[in-house]
């Protein structure tokens, strides 16, 4: 079933690609430095390798984790939303799957990190213009992250979105 339009998501809502070298957020800089520490000498970490506890406080606020499931066919489902998304969203959809939340154009924008993510199976930055609530949109900057538990199969996004108000 596909959900109704979402009056959050007007037309101009959108995500594009952004080189990793120029991130500007310290959060996303964080993020992957923690990826990268859980990964080693691997090509992905899995999500076992994520210790919160060792991570600076202030990152946890804008993390997110993406649940893959690729069978009978490939679905996403938001496993973890930090509140400074939630709170910036003004909503917290922990726990839904994408084709329940949104309408496919709008998931197939909100997929462009992860998408790129399991493609390229490294970390892929993006800049959004998203709209939230009654404020006229929100800028993020957002770094995807893949996960494996197995060290092939992408299972799960590791997400760091820092958004401003504009």
């Amino acid at each position: 079933m596909t959900p109704a339009p979402d009056r959050h998501f007007p037309n101009w809502f959108r995500m594009e690609l952004a080189p990793v070298d120029d991130i500007r957020s310290d959060a996303l800089r964080a993020g992957l430095a923690a990826w990268r520490n859980a990964r080693g000498e691997r090509e992905m970490p899995a999500r076992r390798d994520l210790d919160p506890t060792a991570m600076p406080g202030f990152l946890l606020r804008h993390l997110l984790l993406i649940d893959v499931e690729h069978a009978p066919r490939l679905r996403l489902r938001w496993r973890l939303i930090g509140t400074h998304v939630t709170e910036m969203m003004g909503r917290d959809s922990t726990g839904r799957y994408w084709d329940e939340l949104y309408p496919p154009e709008i998931a197939d924008i909100l997929a462009t990190g992860p998408a790129a993510a399991m493609r390229t199976r490294g970390p892929v930055r993006t800049l959004g213009v998203a709209p939230a609530g009654d404020r006229s949109y929100l800028r993020s900057e957002n770094l995807d992250m893949p996960l494996s538990s197995d060290g092939e199969t992408v299972d799960m996004i590791m997400v760091v979105s820092d958004f401003g108000r504009r």
